[in-house]
């Protein structure tokens, strides 16, 4: 419009001239025209782009929502099937833990019960040991006591005789002081008679010579001390009889107190039945204790072969409990699973021994790059880097994190629509964000870049699976050789 208003003002001002730049104007009107149709086809195409755009947009959400169902779907049945999985073998685990709790409580009653056999064992050992000790003090006494009793039987034959020697001795000692005794009687009658003879004479010639008056006392007195000393000498001899006699039956008691012990005569009869009843006492005392004795060896005889038989029955065990096939089966099988276990949990360890230093590698790089967004996740590695089965997850997702951000880094400076799908479906969708086109800030140029450009020629390299494959598997090589470098200059 602008050109119009001023060939106008031209026309007017200069009449001739305005003649002859007719066919400018013209063309220039023309050219407007033109101009004008490639605006508006312009626009259109345009307009026909945001459409496309949109629909594309749209296409590409229903993909990402097919995507993530499709995934959620795939993750739900591995899910389940790790979680069916899971709970077999767990159950399959808990069968065994109980089967193995169960053996262990068997285990454990049998060596109970072996322990309280052992222990029955050595107290009928005891007990044994104890019988053997009593029967061997038993005959120990027995034959003490046989002694004892033929020693006091032969002592008891030896006092019956010499009680029957001094009873003889005695009787013959008692008629012969009896024959004494008798004649001293006699003699002592002799006298007595005598004497009262004498006594009447000497009355009869008292009353004769009272009348006398010279009485002779000298001569009488004379008479009366030689009969007074006679009769004190036959006392004195009978005196000496008895005392003679009395000596020998004091030397007769004497040897049977020596022998026995006793002085009366019933006394000694008394114990000398008593004894002879003491050694009938004693000869059924041995009856007894030889019947206690033969009773002793049958008991022993008893427990001899009760020990045999459990020495039998624990022999057979310990043979029942050597060969359990199913329970040392069972056993082994459950030590086949906890060593496997073992070697699982050893081998996880190893690798995570293995990834450690690589994952440390590269996240301490990637923390210093821009795109992290935490500036205080720099501080973390400092105090160490330890990655365990609790850790590992989050340590793998914040790596996942910053290599799907460099990948939607590279990708978003340029960006083609066709092979943009390929490339879309090797990563997590959930992560990558929505691009927002603004239809009037458009520019041709980054929709379709041209084939001119380096940029878009790398870009294509990138967005080809085979050539990205092979370059992801070239920098992971490279990273590999980094850390195997650096784990060698480590242990050295």
């Amino acid at each position: 419009m602008p050109r119009s208003s001023k060939v106008s003002n031209r026309s007017f001002s200069h009449g001739k001239q305005g003649q002859l730049n007719e066919p400018i104007i013209i063309t220039l009107q023309k050219e407007i025209d033109n101009y004008t149709r490639k605006v508006e086809i312009e626009r259109r195409k345009l307009f026909n782009l945001e459409q496309q755009h949109r629909q594309l947009q749209e296409e590409v959400k229903n993909k990402i929502q097919s995507v993530k169902k499709l995934k959620m779907d795939s993750i739900k049945k591995v899910l389940n099937k790790d979680q069916a999985e899971s709970k077999s073998l767990q159950f399959q685990i808990d069968q065994f833990d109980k089967k193995l709790c169960k053996s262990v409580a068997n285990i454990e009653i049998m060596k109970q019960n072996i322990d309280i056999i052992r222990k029955e064992r050595n107290q009928l050992l005891q007990a044994m040991k104890e019988i053997e000790q009593s029967h061997e003090q038993i005959h120990n006494k027995l034959k003490s006591t046989q002694k004892e009793a033929k020693e006091k039987v032969q002592d008891a034959q030896i006092t019956q005789q010499q009680m029957f020697d001094l009873k003889t001795k005695n009787e013959i000692d008692k008629s012969e002081f009896q024959e004494k005794f008798d004649k001293l009687k006699a003699e002592l009658k002799e006298k007595q008679d005598k004497q009262n003879e004498k006594d009447k004479i000497s009355k009869t010639n008292r009353l004769k010579t009272v009348n006398y008056s010279t009485f002779d006392t000298g001569t009488l007195l004379k008479r009366r001390l030689q009969r007074i000393i006679a009769n004190n000498k036959e006392k004195v001899k009978m005196i000496d009889t008895y005392q003679r006699n009395m000596r020998i039956i004091d030397e007769a008691f004497n040897q049977i107190k020596e022998a026995t012990g006793l002085t009366d005569i019933e006394e000694i009869k008394n114990n000398f039945i008593k004894s002879e009843e003491q050694n009938y006492s004693l000869w059924t005392y041995v009856d007894v204790l030889n019947q206690e004795t033969d009773a002793l060896e049958d008991a022993n005889e008893e427990l001899k072969e009760k020990c045999e038989l459990q020495e039998k029955e624990n022999i057979e065990r310990q043979r029942i409990l050597q060969a359990t096939p199913d329970g040392e089966r069972k056993r082994k099988q459950i030590q086949k699973i906890i060593d496997q276990k073992q070697n699982e949990i050893d081998q996880f360890t190893n690798k995570l021994s293995q990834i450690q230093p690589i994952i440390e590698n590269i996240l301490q790089k990637m923390i210093k790059t821009k795109f992290n967004l935490d500036p205080t996740r720099a501080y973390t590695f400092q105090g160490g880097f330890q990655l365990n089965e609790s850790n590992i997850d989050q340590y793998l997702a914040e790596l996942e994190g910053y290599i799907n951000m460099l990948v939607l880094f590279k990708s978003n400076k340029n960006t083609i629509e066709d092979k943009q799908k390929k490339f879309i479906t090797g990563l997590l969708l959930e992560e990558i964000p929505t691009k927002e086109f603004k239809s009037k800030q458009l520019n041709q140029s980054s929709v379709l870049p041209s084939q001119g450009n380096e940029e878009g020629q790398d870009f294509q390299k990138f967005l080809n699976y085979n050539e990205f494959h092979e370059m992801a598997k070239q920098a992971l090589k490279e990273v590999d050789g980094q850390n195997f470098a650096s784990t060698k200059k480590n242990k050295k």
